[in-house]
């Protein structure tokens, strides 16, 4: 990328990286220190808890569904307001890796990476959630914000794509922050097995490293989504989120700098 991202070493999660840095196409940066994304935190350390404090998160956006809480919550964390914002809200949806060991019949017969396909393109359509997570940014700029499903891919990689586009991150920027999650692929499969996922051993392996992966095609095929639906990202952030010109000025002018 034209500049680094920068990971956090967060114990008990994985692929945690602070969003900020990015450049954008009138010249700015967006600010780091305000958006970070991150897997899975039911694991969470100690000391994994004192990073976050130490970095003055302020609100966590859980964008997992109800089941996926359950078996795996988040741990309570003084300072932190928690907020479940389901992204798919449909759990009898493939959403993450684990979710192969739940619904392996619809997967025996699935193209590897198809899955995922179909969610990054049903994702467009829970414009309510999107909606949700523009707002607290809107009502409290000034607060950092961790947003995160189970792998730290698809939902948060979703999120992350539609607020640096907000911002006027170029696509390519997009898509090559949303690949970087491949640098997390082992630490994000030992976490996965922490938790009790492993996998069926007839259920080809092609599959399984599909739902791990981060391919380009999985955030093109959100991309072409709204595209198709909208005509362009700014339409659908005021025509399907909600949003209005001025806000997303107001968003730019708060979460960017020179």
């Amino acid at each position: 990328m034209e500049q680094a991202i920068k990971d956090i070493l967060l114990e008990g999660s994985f692929n945690f990286r602070d969003v900020g840095g990015m450049i954008t196409e009138d010249g700015r940066h967006v600010r780091r220190g305000k958006l970070f994304r991150s897997g899975n935190l039911s694991l969470l350390t100690a000391t994994g808890i004192e990073v976050l404090q130490g970095l003055e998160i302020k609100h966590i956006c859980d964008l997992r569904d109800q089941d996926e809480i359950t078996n795996h919550p988040d741990p309570e964390i003084n300072g932190i307001k928690w907020i479940h914002i389901p992204l798919m809200n449909d759990e009898a949806a493939v959403r993450q890796a684990g979710d192969i060991i739940k619904f392996e019949d619809k997967l025996i017969n699935s193209k590897p990476g198809e899955m995922l396909l179909n969610m990054n393109r049903a994702m467009v359509g829970k414009t309510a959630a999107f909606e949700k997570i523009f707002r607290i940014l809107l009502d409290e700029p000034d607060k950092a914000l961790l947003f995160h499903c189970m792998a730290g891919k698809d939902r948060t990689g979703a999120v992350a794509a539609l607020l640096l586009s907000a911002l006027g991150v170029s696509r390519q920027l997009i898509e090559e922050d949303y690949l970087y999650t491949n640098n997390a692929l082992e630490i994000m499969e030992k976490s996965f097995e922490k938790i009790g996922y492993a996998f069926p051993e007839h259920i080809d392996r092609d599959v399984v490293i599909a739902m791990y992966e981060a391919r380009v095609a999985y955030i093109r095929a959100f991309f072409d989504e709204i595209e198709e639906k909208y005509g362009n990202v700014e339409n659908y952030l005021i025509n399907g989120v909600g949003l209005e010109k001025e806000e997303i000025h107001q968003l730019r002018n708060s979460l960017l700098e020179k």
